[in-house]
């Protein structure tokens, strides 16, 4: 989907996304500032705050902000309405940055504009993990149909029962989100492939990337 298309789901919807893989913490000192960016309802930023950092949570969607600060347990994280690609952080201010399918979210022009603003706001040295659905092999007609319509391969329409487009999300080569974090001048510090199982229990190949700033 589009990005602004999120801001229409419930606060406590969220479209099946990329498990968390917890390796990032092993890079970030103990009680560094930590973003979840594009965190919904607070699902990473909990876990954020149960390891010890700072936390921050950051999400264009009104609805899963709201559902967020009023969570208890999720009262000391730092929750706001914001978008990825240009937010009101100081530049430098955090040591790490954590994201799950937001690139999947933006069209093609804007995932650029979402990796420079994660670098300006990140310290020198400051870590960024990066959770992305790769390509199904399997769905090349889909996505060469889609692709039609999108003007561009791996970007999967998902629609409704009635056959109206609900969102859009891309699923990415490796190559492309290799282009994005080098373009940016991030420096890859850790790269796995993994199988994701999604919410709704689907089997999807997923990039999880650890990168810094440098």
């Amino acid at each position: 989907m589009v990005y602004q298309e999120w801001e229409r789901f419930e606060g406590d919807k969220v479209v099946a996304t990329s498990p968390f893989s917890e390796k990032i913490f092993g890079f970030i000192m103990p009680g560094g500032r930590v973003l979840d960016l594009g965190c919904g309802n607070g699902r990473i930023s909990r876990l954020i705050k149960e390891r010890g950092f700072q936390t921050w949570g950051m999400d264009v969607n009104e609805k899963a902000i709201a559902f967020a600060k009023a969570s208890p347990d999720l009262a000391s994280i730092e929750f706001s309405v914001q978008d990825a690609q240009k937010t009101d952080y100081e530049a430098d201010f955090f040591d790490a940055v954590i994201e799950q399918a937001v690139l999947a979210c933006m069209e093609k022009p804007d995932r650029a504009l979402v990796m420079s603003e994660v670098y300006r706001i990140l310290k020198p040295d400051g870590v960024f993990s990066i959770a992305e659905f790769g390509i199904r092999e399997d769905k090349k007609e889909k996505y060469e149909i889609d692709a039609r319509i999108t003007g561009e391969y791996g970007t999967r329409i998902v629609r409704r029962d009635d056959g109206s487009e609900s969102f859009r999300s891309h699923n990415f080569n490796k190559e492309e989100l290799d282009v994005l974090v080098k373009d940016a001048g991030f420096e890859v510090m850790d790269y796995e492939h993994p199988d994701f199982r999604t919410f709704t229990d689907n089997i999807h190949p997923g990039h999880q990337y650890i990168v810094r700033k440098v």
